[in-house]
């Protein structure tokens, strides 16, 4: 398969399709048990999709959104993807009505009500759907090569099992790489290759590295500040600037007052902003140990630290061991 097929297998009207698209009514595809009431959340009276209906083979299931009709407000006991693949798409997250365009991403955490409108023919959205456990070993292969604070936000984000609720949507229409890679992983899971499960995670792999550099990258700092500023701008600003940085610049920069911004900080990261920058510090320190032959020594004086020794202390509690461990781990070869 390859791109043109791809793209003619999603346009082409599946039996669902124009069954829904003769009716105007969602018709169920997915398993006769759905409509269960075992499956009924009696808490949110909506419907709850078991991860058991999608995950009987592999840990990552995906699938084309069938059109036509409108999908009613549900949850689900996983982590779904949403790729607008072509045309745009309409949700009510958590009763906010969002439009998505083409290209553009959202990640919903497990418990978030949600319901999709009906989408036209020219309208294609991609469900990956993606087990904790599963999205976990991901974030964490991208980010033993590249300590990032929006990184390990947006891992934290969905991946921590104490809090729940969690959507965010990703501007990443212009990322061509991404664009890419995910057209990689529709032809090689649509294709049914007899090794696509073992490419498919090396794929998301590098697709969770690409949103990260969403979150980072100058539009979505421009976007964000047309409204009350979202968290992942603020960390983006102080990762370039936390050299030169303090509190009240931060604040001012971003019209906050300090207790607010303070408090914001916490609530969002679950870190105070001295924290921040000394985590900052000591991922940079980690970037610059693992990516170049520079000295430890010199490495500590860069990032910020006079004294050796507490460098050290501080990298060692951070990482679990040394700087040197760390490189000369980063240098084994493999066996």
């Amino acid at each position: 398969m390859n791109m043109c097929d791809l793209d003619r297998l999603l346009r082409t009207k599946t039996e669902i399709e124009l069954l829904q698209q003769a009716s105007n009514e969602n018709i169920n595809d997915l398993s006769e048990e759905v409509g269960d009431e075992r499956y009924f959340d009696q808490k949110l009276k909506i419907y709850r999709m078991p991860a058991s209906f999608f995950f009987r083979e592999h840990d990552i299931y995906i699938r084309k959104h069938n059109r036509f009709a409108p999908m009613r407000e549900h949850v689900h006991e996983f982590i779904e993807l949403n790729y607008v693949y072509s045309g745009g798409c309409s949700q009510v997250i958590e009763g906010k009505e969002i439009r998505l365009s083409e290209g553009q991403v959202c990640i919903l955490d497990k418990d978030v009500p949600h319901s999709i409108a009906p989408l036209d023919e020219d309208d294609i959205l991609i469900n990956i759907l993606l087990q904790r456990e599963t999205i976990s070993s991901l974030f964490l292969q991208r980010l033993s090569k590249k300590k990032s604070l929006i990184g390990e936000f947006l891992a934290n984000s969905v991946l921590q099992s104490q809090h729940h609720n969690h959507f965010i949507i990703f501007q990443s229409q212009h990322n061509e790489n991404l664009q890419y890679m995910m057209r990689r992983i529709l032809i090689e899971y649509f294709s049914e290759n007899q090794d696509a499960m073992e490419l498919i995670p090396v794929y998301l792999q590098i697709v969770f590295g690409e949103l990260v550099r969403v979150l980072e990258s100058e539009h979505n700092f421009d976007a964000a500040q047309k409204g009350d500023t979202n968290i992942t701008a603020i960390l983006s600003y102080m990762e370039e600037n936390y050299e030169d940085l303090n509190l009240l610049k931060l604040s001012n920069q971003f019209n906050y007052n300090i207790t607010y911004l303070s408090n914001k900080l916490k609530k969002e990261t679950g870190l105070t902003y001295t924290q921040l920058v000394a985590k900052l510090k000591l991922n940079a320190a980690y970037s610059l140990v693992v990516n170049t032959n520079m000295p430890i020594e010199t490495i500590s004086k860069q990032v910020g630290y006079k004294s050796m020794s507490f460098f050290y202390k501080k990298f060692k509690l951070e990482y679990g061991t040394t700087p040197q461990s760390i490189r000369n781990q980063q240098l084994k070869p493999l066996d």
